[in-house]
């Protein structure tokens, strides 16, 4: 009896936030040279996300055709899946190119050589080093201690998603796929650009959309593969 009621026993409850969806594409390609910009899409190619080299979004670029390849109940996943694209495709190339620099060889030559300080100079260079790598050392455990669990939920003015924050991290997102059924390009792009940057997530380099149209664009108007809305961080 003490086992069977041992086993039935909840210690605990444990409320995760949301993920993304397993992905069921294959990981985009890596750009074979750093830039000042990383963008990764949908499979559809109905939404784009742009980043800079510190993975802060500049711009959010949403196809006025994106209602024919993608339907409204698959765009939080398509949203969360391309932001996290973007911003691991930042950080691989980012990551490498510092790599890469760090390994190169240094050239040796006899001006480098004759101006090698004495062993004074070098011991008192090391100490300083040392306390530079116990200071990084001390703030990496301070930031640990920081650390928290705790999830922010933050909704879009118009309410057409939802993120989840922790740490400053994007952590889960939720979208109303019946209200982004009925907005506008302009209405879609904005409100993704406001909550993400309530979220800290978006780049001082990026700039905010003009205020949208309320009117819903015409079929008519719609191109299926080309028209793009860009409006959005557009230079």
């Amino acid at each position: 009896m003490l086992e069977e009621h041992l086993r039935n026993l909840k210690l605990a409850e444990l409320h995760l936030p949301p993920i993304a969806a397993t992905r069921t594409s294959p990981p985009p390609a890596l750009p074979s040279a750093p830039a000042d910009q990383y963008k990764a899409s949908d499979p559809s190619r109905s939404l784009w996300v742009v980043v800079d080299p510190d993975r802060k979004v500049l711009r959010f670029d949403v196809s006025s055709s994106w209602q024919t390849r993608l339907r409204a109940a698959e765009f939080g996943q398509a949203l969360m899946t391309t932001y996290l694209d973007a911003v691991r495709i930042a950080a691989t190339v980012e990551r490498q190119t510092r790599r890469e620099h760090r390994d190169e060889p240094q050239p040796v030559s006899f001006q480098s050589w004759s101006r090698m300080p004495d062993l004074e100079t070098w011991l008192a260079q090391v100490q300083v080093e040392q306390a530079a790598i116990g200071r990084q050392l001390r703030e990496a455990r301070e930031n640990a201690d920081k650390v928290s669990l705790e999830v922010t939920t933050l909704r879009s003015p118009y309410g057409l998603v939802t993120l989840q924050i922790r740490n400053r991290a994007l952590v889960g997102l939720t979208a109303n796929a019946a209200a982004i059924s009925q907005a506008n390009i302009g209405q879609l792009q904005q409100d993704l650009w406001a909550v993400f940057g309530d979220a800290g997530l978006t780049s001082d380099r990026g700039r905010t959309p003009a205020s949208p149209s309320r009117r819903r664009p015409r079929a008519e108007e719609a191109d299926p593969e080309e028209d793009l809305w860009k409006g959005l961080g557009s230079r």
